[in-house]
């Protein structure tokens, strides 16, 4: 299972120009990653969708602010730790070669040669987030709160227990049970909230059972509007920092997410953990895994 992202190469696209425009005409350029993020139902962007769960779950500006410089300061510790170093390939200048095909490479910028760990996270202390304007006037989401744009790729093998136990392979954990459901595209970010309670659903757990939860980081308001409606101790959640610290490379978010789950679930010896993520136009999805070791 691979998934990648190069966010930072996303265009700035004319969406208006294919049947041709009339002579002197305006031309109009639109950020593509913008125009992504618009939900053509509800007619709001994904921003407006976490301001909206700020005020259905009385979410302050300061709680956001103070939930991004904890994201950092896990991130950069776990950082520090070499936590992180043992998920990151890195990625050098080099060139892929094949015959018959044309040369494809890597070429990185300036002088660097080499990038092994996430440039990213940084210590960002509250006051300092505070200051920073929101996108939208009174609202609580800034730059500073929510996730970051970055280029990332991240990979698993997902093969069945007979296979691994016949090849000699030993999994980092194992698949339980998985659920996806829908809610409304304007509160969309509240999409694991309820597909976490059918995972445990489905699987007679209850919340306690779990040990460890990666719930993606898409905005800061949006991430505690789903522990708080789920009651979640928050002190299991992103214990390595998330989305706002480290990014949210749009397709290879959810491989990233379960690998940090089930590295995670080894380093601290514990059973089950949760990888849920909001998805917009309105889902929620979440997986369950179990730490062979620990069962």
């Amino acid at each position: 299972m691979v998934g990648t992202e190069s966010m930072t190469r996303n265009p700035i696209a004319a969406f208006d120009h294919r049947t041709g425009f009339k002579l002197g005409a305006p031309v109009g350029f639109k950020d593509f990653m913008w125009e992504a993020l618009k939900d053509p139902a509800a007619g709001i962007n994904m921003i407006q969708t976490a301001e909206n769960l700020a005020k259905k779950y009385s979410i302050t500006r300061e709680e956001v602010d103070q939930f991004a410089s904890d994201s950092f300061a896990k991130a950069v510790a776990a950082q520090t730790a070499g936590f992180h170093a043992g998920e990151i390939v890195p990625v050098v200048t080099e060139k892929f070669e094949l015959e018959g095909y044309i040369p494809r490479g890597i070429k990185l910028q300036g002088k660097v040669t080499e990038v092994s760990a996430d440039t990213h996270p940084r210590i960002s202390p509250a006051d300092v987030l505070g200051k920073l304007r929101p996108v939208y006037e009174g609202g609580v989401q800034t730059g500073g709160n929510s996730s970051a744009l970055v280029d990332a790729a991240a990979a698993c093998v997902v093969t069945s227990g007979a296979y691994a136990k016949a090849h000699g392979k030993k999994p980092m954990a194992r698949v339980v049970a998985a659920a996806a459901v829908g809610v409304p595209p304007e509160i969309m970010g509240i999409g694991p909230a309820p597909a976490i309670r059918l995972l445990l659903e489905r699987t007679g757990l209850k919340l306690s059972d779990i040990g460890r939860f990666e719930i993606n980081e898409a905005q800061g308001a949006q991430t505690l509007a789903v522990a708080k409606e789920l009651g979640l101790d928050v002190s299991k959640l992103n214990v390595n920092g998330g989305a706002i610290a480290l990014g949210h490379p749009l397709a290879a978010t959810g491989v990233r997410l379960t690998i940090t789950l089930a590295r995670e679930l080894q380093r601290s010896g514990l059973r089950y953990g949760i990888s849920s993520a909001c998805v917009g136009g309105g889902q929620g999805i979440a997986l369950l895994i179990e730490n062979p070791e620990a069962a």
